[in-house]
């Protein structure tokens, strides 16, 4: 992990304790103690003690989680290195697995001013981000910045994706993509670890769980969110903010065609076996957004609040 993605995680964590003291009725260094124990014994990162809500739950509880000391380790066991860049790197990307996309896209090092400007003209709405960002970092709607900016930052330009009207009425100013974890077994089976829907926070563009998203999760089986969303500090979310929207029962359009359509991915790269996938569900298809070769252990089970240690031992 990085320092300051650990950084920020015990400011968040400083920010959230004091209600969560108040709370039970206990002084805030009770649970300072308890996560610094929870860290030590199970590698639990300030994120991970806040969204799985550690400080409520036992010993046995908190060992079903996969947490980011096991996710290292298995990551190193489950995909090979020399797949690190491609999915890093998102112009390595696009064009790895340009079967499942289909937006226009445009790497601005090495073009002229003359190409980058006909390519924002050709577009409507254009995403521009940074080709090695992370949780979101960076990305936005391109708003009129300086084209020499594009190429010092080495931006990779998108046309902005349109997706299904269902998809859009979570919250209309982010593509709200569904998440899904998948794993291979020995045989280059895919299995789901974990689904769940991405919605932007209120005025985003980018439906980032890291920027102010809500997760909402998802029946595997069916596509339907199952229960109330959770933010990264671990609060519940019955309405999305902003919109007022219950997502509840909210049924992800021909679930069953994007399930098929990421186990197709899964394919590309199959000494890859553990990869989390962002696709944005259109009127008539699907787009792949990005895969994640570390995807984020956290958002895996915050949604759902559930562990999924034992499950990728199973596939181990």
């Amino acid at each position: 992990m990085a320092i300051s993605s650990y950084t920020n995680g015990l400011k968040r964590l400083t920010h959230t304790l004091a209600p969560i003291a108040e709370h039970y009725g206990k002084p805030k260094m009770v649970f300072w103690i308890d996560y610094f124990w929870a860290y030590l014994r199970y590698g639990i990162t300030p994120n991970q003690y806040i969204g799985f809500r550690i400080y409520e739950k036992n010993g046995r509880e908190r060992a079903e989680f996969y947490t980011h000391r096991q996710h290292k380790a298995f990551e190193k066991k489950l995909n090979d290195p020399a797949h690190y860049w491609t999915f890093w790197n998102k112009q390595e990307f696009n064009e790895a697995f340009s079967e499942f996309i289909h937006r226009d896209w445009m790497y601005c090092e090495g073009k002229t001013p003359e190409e980058i400007r006909a390519f924002l003209d050709g577009h409507a709405k254009v995403m521009v981000k940074p080709t090695s960002a992370s949780s979101g970092h960076g990305i936005h709607v391109y708003k009129g910045e300086a084209i020499t900016d594009l190429i010092n930052q080495k931006a990779l330009l998108e046309e902005f994706v349109v997706q299904h009207h269902k998809m859009s009425e979570l919250n209309p100013s982010s593509v709200n993509t569904v998440r899904v974890y998948t794993i291979l077994d020995r045989s280059n089976t895919p299995h789901i670890l974990s689904a769940s829907i991405r919605v932007g926070g209120v005025n985003s563009e980018v439906d980032n769980y890291h920027s102010g998203g809500v997760g909402y999760p998802l029946d595997v089986e069916h596509g339907v969110v199952m229960a109330a969303g959770r933010t990264i500090t671990g609060e519940n979310c019955l309405y999305h903010p902003g919109t007022e929207t219950k997502v509840i029962g909210f049924e992800v359009p021909n679930w069953k065609g994007l399930v098929n359509y990421i186990y197709r991915a899964t394919q590309v790269f199959p000494s890859a076996r553990m990869i989390a996938w962002d696709v944005a569900v259109l009127e008539n298809g699907f787009e792949m957004i990005e895969g994640n070769y570390n995807g984020d252990p956290g958002f895996m089970q915050t949604p759902s609040n559930t562990g999924k240690k034992r499950e990728i031992l199973k596939y181990m």
